[in-house]
């Protein structure tokens, strides 16, 4: 700052007087053609009074010859500044103040000459001095502003740096305070600038950044609840499946020692040899669909192919004629329209067998089981008792069976829904199993 004060003063200096010169050069010849143009239209005496009132209201310095004589007039002090016209060829070839000025004796002045004839024919001519003083004043003046214009602008300069720097280091320390919360995670952080500078665009990117980072976090955590859950599921199934094994093994260990000893009824070995086949073809069952559970949660995700349900359901319920035969069902079949699955196709097939199968044993003799496809929504409602609150509640847990199929001949494994509701939600799959006018009715939308 203190720099560009000097320079500009400089230039003043340097520059000022040659520009103010021309100027009152300009304004020299101008006004001497004006008055020149005036007295050429009056006589000598005319001319004296007009050029002492010219000099007086322009405040410059006229030298008059008319023939022989010599008239001066003052408009500007120093008044004794004298013209010898004479000298005025000589003064006249000089185009600088400077040489002017010496020629006048240390006046700074500029002058303009002009011949020509008044009325009377007689031959005149007309001197016009301006002076140009103010030039000197304004080069001392100048001078001795330096000091002044230095100091001014160096507080200036010490002031705006103060409000420059303000100005930067408010948005940086802005985003060093988020940033420090960032570091730490604190969740809500946020680089509050709004300016669209640099700096503006690094806020707006590390704001960017770390919403990344926190989506990215989020879904780890997410990951991580989901793997949670699923062990826990795992820990819980084991158990559950220890439990229902445990019990008929330890009851068949118990039928076969009384049988082995001959205690009391159990001395009917033919009988008892029967229910020991029944329990072992019981606990059979349960470990195969044990083993279902756990190649289906392998096999889920694997080998998708697109698939049109109806001809699962028609595939599926060949199987089940025979069954539904001996029950005297009636099985309504509405598949007209088509639906597609992106699915893999084995597990397609056990939430369908599932489904079917539970309507099939929990219908009563002679009732109906309506199996339709209705805009991507494959709905199997069955003619029976509908569940309660209660049981809605557990129906899809691994190994449960409503109060009325305590007993497995009639309640199965318990498995059926758990294994659907595994495959359905894997599949990203809506579906609801809710009473029915009729009795219950399983739903799957496959247009979610």
């Amino acid at each position: 700052m203190t720099i560009i004060t000097i320079t500009i003063h400089s230039l003043i200096y340097f520059l000022l007087p040659s520009f103010y010169f021309n100027k009152k050069q300009e304004e020299v010849k101008n006004r001497s053609t004006e008055l020149v143009e005036i007295l050429k239209k009056t006589s000598e005496l005319e001319a004296l009074e007009v050029t002492e009132k010219y000099a007086t209201i322009y405040n410059v310095n006229i030298t008059l010859n008319i023939e022989n004589n010599t008239y001066q007039y003052h408009g500007f002090t120093p008044v004794n500044i004298h013209l010898d016209p004479t000298r005025a060829k000589d003064i006249l070839s000089r185009d600088t103040s400077d040489i002017q000025l010496e020629s006048l004796g240390n006046h700074s002045v500029t002058i303009n000459k002009k011949t020509f004839k008044n009325k009377d024919n007689q031959l005149c001519d007309l001197y016009l001095i301006l002076s140009t003083g103010p030039i000197d004043e304004a080069k001392q003046v100048t001078i001795k502003v330096i000091p002044y214009s230095i100091g001014i602008s160096f507080i200036i300069s010490l002031f705006a740096a103060y409000i420059y720097s303000k100005k930067i280091t408010k948005p940086i320390k802005s985003i060093l305070k988020s940033t420090k919360d960032m570091e730490r995670l604190k969740k809500g952080s946020y680089c509050k600038v709004e300016s669209e500078d640099e700096i503006g665009m690094i806020a707006e990117n590390i704001n960017s950044l770390y919403d990344t980072v926190w989506n990215t976090i989020e879904s780890l955590e997410q990951k991580i609840d989901d793997i949670s859950q699923v062990e826990k599921d795992k820990v819980e199934f084991l158990r559950v499946a220890s439990h229902e094994l445990k019990t008929p093994l330890t009851s068949l260990g118990i039928l076969l020692e009384n049988m082995r000893y001959k205690i009391g009824k159990y001395k009917d070995r033919d009988f008892y040899l029967t229910k020991a086949q029944e329990i072992v073809i019981e606990s059979t069952d349960m470990v195969q669909s044990i083993l279902d559970v756990s190649k289906l949660q392998v096999v889920n995700k694997e080998h998708k192919e697109d698939l049109d349900i109806r001809i699962i359901i028609i595939e599926i319920i060949e199987s089940y004629k025979v069954l539904a035969k001996a029950k005297d069902l009636k099985i309504n079949l509405q598949l007209q329209e088509s639906c597609h699955c992106f699915i893999n196709k084995e597990s397609m097939k056990k939430v369908i067998s599932n489904i079917i199968s539970n309507a099939i044993n929990y219908t009563d003799q002679s009732n109906r089981i309506n199996i339709q496809i209705s805009d991507g929504v494959l709905v199997v409602e069955n003619e029976c008792k509908p569940l309660s609150e209660y049981d809605l509640k557990y129906v899809f847990e691994a190994f449960y069976r409503p109060d009325f199929s305590r007993d497995k001949k009639d309640g199965g494994t318990g498995l059926g829904l758990y294994i659907v509701r595994n495959i359905l939600t894997d599949a990203n799959l809506d579906f609801y199993f809710i009473p029915s006018d009729l009795g219950m009715k399983f739903i799957i939308n496959f247009t979610s």
